[in-house]
């Protein structure tokens, strides 16, 4: 399965994000590709804040409740975040998991390409997910987002923009 990010207010983007997703034994594959990089991430440990500086990452519901689903983010610097998160009665709860996600990431020129195996189950036409791309110059720059399913406000996090993954 393959998707072109777009910009999260549903417009074009301006910059190039592909995924490619992959069903392997054991979980997913995933292959990201982001074009036109500046690579800002101040962060030096895995699960340190990564979603504040550029990276990409998705959001993946097993069994499809979109109320609840792992997330996995990938900095242009090689670091992890992961958690699982779970929204009820409208607040979100975040429970961090092991970031040690096999991994590689390339830098080439502006670009960065990510390549990653979660671990997670995975059921055609019932497992929802959403990905997405930050880009970010600096501490005090605005960020630019983009998504598979864009959400069209200013975070990622709303469950009903989870798409079925086939």
């Amino acid at each position: 399965m393959k998707y072109t990010l777009k910009a999260n207010n549903g417009e074009k983007a301006d910059r190039i994000t592909a995924l490619e997703i992959k069903k392997e034994e054991g979980g997913l594959r995933l292959f990201y590709s982001a074009y036109d990089s500046c690579f800002y991430s101040p962060f030096t440990k895995d699960n340190d804040p990564i979603y504040d500086g550029c990276a990409v990452e998705i959001f993946f519901s097993p069994d499809g409740n979109a109320n609840e689903y792992y997330e996995y983010e990938f900095s242009p610097n090689g670091l992890v975040w992961a958690g699982k998160i779970r929204h009820e009665s409208g607040e979100r709860i975040t429970q961090m998991t092991d970031p040690s996600i096999p991994h590689t990431v390339k830098k080439d020129g502006k670009n960065y390409f990510v390549e990653a195996f979660i671990p997670v189950k995975y059921t055609a036409g019932k497992s929802r997910f959403n990905a997405f791309r930050i880009e970010r110059e600096g501490a005090n720059k605005p960020y630019l987002l983009y998504a598979v399913f864009p959400t069209l406000c200013e975070t990622f996090h709303v469950p009903s923009k989870l798409g079925v993954l086939e």
